[in-house]
């Protein structure tokens, strides 16, 4: 028999009675709530929770539309009126129109002033700053540190045709010293990678300046005619690893005898020239006789090591004859760099520098935590030792530092940073020996 589903449903309720439960409805039931919508169908945000974003507030109350820029003496006037201080040159300048910048920015970079920082001066314990002072909030455009920031905004809003006008401050903040280093980059590739000869022109100026590791890592730009001359011409060590000792011998056959290449760039030319010239042509040998001369130990060492691998050993250091104090000690700065490049199995060449009774060795090692005054010289820090070295046994000591020390000799005394190194000549027989040497650790730096 077929019943209506509302007959089912009433039986159903009247089975469950009868058996004595009690009929009510398990699933809870929310309340009702109406969310307002806004005509885009979004739910109307609180407003004490999301309250509405504050219009932005305009610090410059110029008309821009009729401000003259006809010279530098408008634009400079715009700047007095714009006046940016270190605490709101970013926002002001967020303000400026396009069409605007670019007569600010010429100007700006046409009158200077933006060397912010100097370099220490050189001494044993100088560190290189890396970093360059933030200017303070109160600082005007009359502030190195500001409007060196100035100029960093003003060289990114020039148009390849405001580079010819602004070329002379261009080159005038290229020649800026380390610890600067962004404004320098900025200015050198504000300059077309097509203009080859114009960036080549503000690299050199600031190598030459001491930014020798930034101009030779834009030098990538430049096409070969230009990297040779950065070499030839402007002496950039870096262009010389661009090219190839097999494709451009000339310019490696040039670059060994240059004096004013870089002592390092000169000696991997070395060492890159005769590795593709086994047998050493005429012309290479040449250079590397005249190598033997540079006035930087490391070149005429390299040489002299290139020339000895192949048979000719009339430039190995050896103790001059004479009573010649420079000359010998020459002679040992080519000889630490020499030594060097010797084989682990080859004897060291200092003994026939050393009198027949051997090498007096005095070692002052310092100890910044003692206070114990060991040896009795009054310095508790100090520990002095003294020993004769048998001719025979002598050694180059500490040779990587000796050869930096070389690079810094006064008289018979060459200082590291780590160390002092006091040669002690004595004349016997009408020649010059080495009898004395004495290695002094010196203080670390604060």
């Amino acid at each position: 028999m077929h019943l209506p589903s509302g007959r089912l449903s009433s039986l159903a309720l009247a089975a469950l009675t009868a058996c004595g439960g009690a009929a009510r409805d398990t699933t809870p039931t929310a309340p009702r709530v109406t969310v307002p919508v806004d005509a885009r169908g979004d739910a109307t945000p609180d407003p004490d929770l999301a309250p509405p974003p504050e219009p932005a507030r305009r610090r410059l109350a110029i008309d821009w539309s009729t401000l003259p820029l006809a010279t530098d003496e408008d634009a400079l006037a715009a700047w007095a009126q714009i006046a940016p201080t270190g605490a709101d040159w970013e926002e002001k300048l967020e303000e400026v129109p396009v069409a605007v910048a670019r007569p600010l920015a010429r100007a700006l970079l046409r009158s200077g002033n933006f060397a912010c920082a100097t370099p220490p001066a050189a001494s044993r314990c100088a560190r290189a700053e890396l970093e360059i002072p933030a200017p303070a909030e109160t600082a005007g455009l009359d502030d190195p540190c500001l409007r060196r920031l100035l100029a960093l905004w003003a060289v990114a809003a020039l148009e390849p045709e405001d580079v010819p006008p602004v070329l002379d401050a261009l080159r005038a903040i290229a020649a800026l010293p380390p610890p600067e280093s962004q404004l320098v980059a900025a200015a050198i590739e504000a300059i077309p990678e097509t203009e080859h000869a114009t960036r080549l022109e503000l690299l050199t100026i600031a190598y030459h300046a001491g930014q020798r590791e930034l101009a030779n890592s834009l030098l990538g730009s430049l096409d070969e005619a230009h990297l040779i001359e950065a070499v030839t011409r402007h002496h950039i060590d870096g262009a010389l690893e661009v090219l190839s000792a097999q494709a451009h011998r000339d310019v490696y056959l040039a670059a060994i005898t240059d004096e004013a290449l870089a002592p390092a760039a000169r000696a991997q030319a070395i060492t890159e020239l005769v590795a593709e010239d086994e047998l050493l042509a005429p012309d290479a040998k040449k250079a590397l006789v005249a190598a033997t001369k540079a006035t930087d130990c490391t070149v005429a060492a390299t040489a002299a090591r290139a020339l000895a691998v192949r048979g000719d050993r009339r430039f190995v250091p050896r103790r001059p004859a004479g009573r010649s104090q420079p000359a010998l000690m020459r002679a040992l700065c080519v000889l630490a760099s020499y030594e060097r490049l010797q084989m682990s199995d080859e004897v060291s060449l200092l003994p026939s520098f050393v009198p027949a009774k051997g090498l007096e060795r005095i070692e002052i090692a310092f100890d910044p935590l003692s206070d114990v005054d060991a040896d009795g010289d009054g310095d508790p820090h100090t520990a002095r030792t003294e020993v004769l070295v048998p001719r025979a046994e002598v050694v180059v000591p500490e040779i990587e530092d000796l050869i930096r020390a070389f690079s810094r000799c006064t008289g018979t005394t060459c200082t590291s940073a780590d160390r002092e190194f006091r040669f002690g000549l004595r004349a016997s027989g009408g020649q010059l020996y080495l009898a004395r040497l004495e290695i002094v650790e010196l203080p670390p730096c604060r």
